[in-house]
């Protein structure tokens, strides 16, 4: 049965499908009732959030690209939910669409265009762990903690309601669909359109080596998705 007073936290980790998690949760709870945070150029709906509650009830969830922390302070029950990437393909996806609509940030000193390896090299901080930054939470203390993986499972545990891989997505949805009691939503994948990228071994061990939290993150849910259904 569908709990009409829980609020979804849809965290949209850039490149991880979440333009089609969009409108499956558009379909489930109607466009008028799902705020949404896209490429909006300040923190005001983020920061009002608990004001915007409290004025209209009828919304019943938020999606968009935000991290972890978004609950501080709503008093209602809620729960995440969000969508995690295998990190080569996650940051080779990344990769090309700085190709189509930032160029500037992948532009060496000299003009010409950096391939992925050398962005890689030239801005680590950017794509480590990338997914790891936003389960903890972008301002979070534990960013450079060691065990900071670890803390991003720990927060899984007690904050996320659903945790889905895009690599199977269907099934997640299914999951999703099942563990939260709602009306199956007719979707197809969008925004899946892509230009060529040779993915070598170099490349990959690049990426797995700056990502490793992000790979062993990936790996247990991976694993949990495994038990609980055949994908």
């Amino acid at each position: 049965m569908i709990d009409e007073q829980l609020f979804y936290i849809f965290m949209h980790i850039p490149k991880t499908a979440g333009t089609t998690l969009r409108g499956i949760v558009d379909g489930q709870f109607g466009k008028k009732n799902v705020l949404t945070y896209y490429n909006q150029r300040s923190s005001q709906l983020l920061d009002n959030l608990y004001a915007i509650l409290k004025v209209n009830d009828n919304y019943r969830a938020i999606i968009g690209h935000f991290s972890f922390g978004l609950h501080r302070n709503l008093e209602k029950p809620l729960t995440y939910i969000t969508f995690l990437r295998h990190p080569v393909a996650r940051t080779v996806s990344q990769y090309k669409e700085m190709i189509v609509n930032h160029p500037h940030y992948i532009q060496a000193a000299d003009g010409s265009r950096m391939d992925l390896i050398e962005s890689l090299q030239a801005n680590p901080e950017y794509y480590s762990d990338y997914q790891t930054k936003h389960l903890v939470g972008h301002k979070s203390p534990y960013l450079n903690d060691p065990s900071v993986g670890e803390i991003a499972l720990d927060i899984l545990d007690e904050y996320f309601g659903f945790v889905g891989l895009v690599e199977y997505f269907d099934s997640s949805i299914d999951q999703l669909t099942n563990l939260f009691g709602w009306q199956r939503i007719e979707y197809s994948r969008k925004n899946t359109k892509s230009i060529d990228l040779e993915i070598t071994p170099e490349l990959v061990d690049v990426i797995c080596s700056q990502n490793q939290n992000d790979l062993m993150i990936y790996n247990k849910i991976k694993s949990i998705l495994e038990s609980k259904a055949d994908i």
